[in-house]
């Protein structure tokens, strides 16, 4: 079992993407692209009715099952075209298989968010016995609450617990996510539309340097988070203009360039993330 190092990780990425670069942006931008007249065509009269009907609920729960559904048909989307760039990048100068693209992005897709509902389950499960087990020890359940803990009735103690406890459930989705983190590119290796080999492949793959993965993982966040403020903030005045007067044709493009200047250089990052670690994982090995 190959053990990866960070510095590996970070070189096999860049590579992928210094060879990829192309594809990416044009397979990137074009669907974001599309997304943007896509979300303007499926909300852009829906936010609108929102905005001048507030306390309406049937208003509001149909923005919801819009505003869902759009969700639904871009996460099919940007799957699929994820697909394609590994499958491109770790093959190249094979003709696209848009068709194989459509199936394993979606069952890829799928199957990620039922591992992670289980997680949440799991998560909410033992959240719930440990507040039973502390409140009894705490004089009940309300010791919890956000009174009690402004009011300053919990001790120093018990804040350190919650606190570590949190850390530790987010620190526990990031490790689930760099276990989870190449099953994308085996799957494109393979050509498969079975996510569960993807899934479990991964689980093998990752298991000798899965807290290296979990730091990585951690320092890509916060590359992110900083890359995300500063560019809102350069970007922030062209987009705010874009979008202003009430125009939705200048809603729908402040979208599309908030896209292409904000999260355009982040998908291609974080598209190249999983071959990365993928590489540095299989080094050595046949």
């Amino acid at each position: 079992m190959v053990k990866m190092s960070i510095g590996a990780a970070i070189s096999e990425t860049f590579a992928f993407l210094k060879a990829n670069w192309v594809q990416m942006l044009m397979w990137i931008g074009g669907t974001i692209v599309v997304l943007g007249i896509l979300g303007y065509l499926m909300l852009g009269s829906t936010l609108a009715s929102m905005a001048m009907a507030p306390n309406d609920p049937s208003a509001m729960m149909g923005a919801m099952s819009r505003i869902f559904l759009f969700a639904i048909i871009a996460a099919v989307i940007l799957y699929a075209v994820g697909m394609l760039i590994w499958r491109g990048g770790l093959h190249p100068g094979e003709s696209p298989n848009i068709g194989w693209a459509f199936q394993a992005g979606p069952a890829f897709a799928l199957a990620t968010m039922v591992v992670m509902f289980a997680a949440y389950i799991l998560v909410i499960v033992i959240s719930l016995v440990l507040a039973l087990l502390f409140g009894a020890a705490l004089g009940g359940a309300g010791a919890f609450s956000p009174g009690a803990l402004q009011s300053g009735a919990v001790g120093g103690g018990v804040l350190f617990v919650l606190v570590a406890y949190y850390i530790a459930i987010l620190v526990f989705f990031v490790w689930l996510q760099s276990r989870l983190s190449v099953a994308g590119p085996v799957m494109a290796e393979r050509l498969t539309r079975n996510p569960v080999t993807g899934i479990t492949e991964s689980w093998k793959l990752t298991s000798a340097s899965q807290w290296l993965s979990v730091l990585f993982y951690i320092l890509l966040v916060i590359a992110s988070v900083v890359y995300s403020l500063i560019a809102g903030m350069i970007f922030s005045g062209i987009i705010g203009a874009l979008a202003g007067g009430g125009s939705g044709v200048g809603a729908m493009l402040a979208m599309i360039v908030m896209g292409l200047v904000v999260y355009l250089p982040m998908l291609t990052v974080s598209l190249s993330v999983p071959v990365g670690i993928y590489r540095a994982n299989t080094r050595g090995t046949t």
